[in-house]
């Protein structure tokens, strides 16, 4: 039986002598545990061992069981964190790190051979040195900056944690990376991409993705209505093709940065006020000519919209008129209300895609067909502290597209028409 884990040695007799303990400030070091017997040994009656092996000890050093485990910290085994105390010599052996399931059979094992209990084959093996891979600390960083140094006949190491392949010249994302489970950074900048993968989603720890300088065209909805949304903090899109952006975006409420440089979008999605965690924004040199009504609501640190071709700004202006709600719109502002979910099996694509239209009033209401537009001056010093003129003659305002659901919002902008939408 083995485990690879952090390990850490405390030496009891130390603070008896006014020694310094071997104990590392809290630091452990990467360690292969090994539960079996000496080689040569009789298969049943040879004593047990533990052994562990490090990089710099890879012949190991062993610690015998039977009678001798003074006790088994395991409250926090859970957490991949343990402690066995021996009698002779007086260490603490320290474990952390470890996987919890692979921890617990080994503090199992660890007892009956305590105990001088039977034990399978399973649990004990013939003690040998640790090899140099067994006791390496696991690879959390990879970076690929040269298509030569792509890995292709051997699989990326499931330890890592950050991943960056820049300047590959590659096509698409390589599915063996959707299998890194521990994936937090996905580098992918500086590539030929042209599509996600619906199943990036699977990458459930990601919190900040790349994509920048790539062919994107589209970015799939699914992506954000996987474990993503909860996940994703920083979202990189700049310096690609994407003439859209899904609105499923705003359900990322963990996203702190978001980059949209030198695309082709025509505008932000409509419920972008849905990101309350966004802090820094780019959107430079796209096709933007309005601000959505929900961009209200963003509390930004950072915000830069320059060169984008916005619609001249003046007063406060309604264009349309409110009518009777019809059955279709008041039962989709039913369902968008209560949030009832809705797949292609309930209901059809007719009724999807009207679902998809909505447009959010300023009191916070969703409306579908019967509303009132209007646009305003928004002036983005309210929103953010740190603001890049959108243009070179030095402007920090642009016409936001706003809407009205009812009468009595109506009405309120008729009284306020300068001050309901600040």
């Amino acid at each position: 039986m083995r485990l690879i884990c952090s390990v850490e040695v405390n030496n009891r007799l130390c603070p008896s002598h006014n020694l310094a303990s071997s104990k590392s400030k809290g630091r452990g070091g990467h360690a292969t545990l090994t539960l079996g017997r000496k080689p040569g040994s009789d298969s049943k009656e040879g004593m047990v061992f533990l052994m562990m092996c490090t990089a710099k000890d890879k012949a190991g050093t062993k610690y015998k069981l039977k009678g001798n485990v003074g006790q088994i910290f395991g409250r926090f085994v859970q957490e991949g964190k343990a402690t066995i105390r021996f009698h002779q010599p007086e260490h603490d052996i320290c474990i952390s790190k470890a996987d919890p399931i692979n921890l617990k059979a080994l503090l199992s094992a660890v007892k009956l051979a305590h105990h001088g209990q039977e034990m399978t084959r399973a649990q004990v093996s013939t003690l040998t040195p640790a090899t140099t891979s067994q006791v390496e600390p696991p690879k959390t960083k990879m970076t690929v900056s040269k298509r030569k140094d792509y890995p292709l006949t051997k699989s990326f190491p499931s330890s890592l944690v950050e991943l960056r392949i820049n300047h590959c010249t590659l096509n698409r994302i390589d599915t063996r990376i959707l299998g890194l489970k521990h994936l937090k950074l996905l580098d992918m900048s500086d590539n030929n991409i042209r599509t996600l993968p619906e199943t990036i989603g699977e990458l459930k720890c990601l919190a900040d993705l790349n994509m920048s300088n790539n062919q994107l065209t589209e970015f799939p909805g699914k992506f954000f209505q996987s474990t993503l949304r909860n996940s994703l903090q920083s979202l990189d899109l700049s310096h690609n093709q994407l003439s859209r952006l899904p609105n499923q975006l705003c359900a990322c409420v963990d996203l702190v940065s978001l980059k949209l440089d030198c695309n082709k979008l025509s505008g932000l999605p409509p419920s972008i006020g849905l990101l309350r965690k966004l802090r820094f924004l780019t959107a430079t040199r796209n096709h933007i000519t309005l601000l959505p009504a929900s961009f209200l609501q963003l509390q930004l640190e950072t915000v830069d919209l320059f060169e984008n071709p916005f619609l001249e700004d003046g007063p406060s202006t309604l264009m349309g008129r409110l009518t009777f709600p019809s059955l279709l719109e008041i039962s989709a502002r039913v369902v968008k209300k209560h949030r009832l979910h809705y797949t292609e099996e309930d209901l059809p694509r007719t009724l999807i895609s009207y679902l998809g239209i909505e447009k959010r009033c300023l009191c916070g209401q969703l409306c579908f067909e019967n509303f009132v537009r209007f646009l305003a001056r928004l002036d983005l010093h309210r929103l953010a502290h740190t603001v890049t003129a959108v243009d070179s003659q030095g402007r920090t305002h642009a016409p936001l597209e706003a809407f009205l659901c009812s009468e009595a919002c109506s009405a309120k902008y008729r009284k306020h028409p300068a001050g309901f939408w600040k």
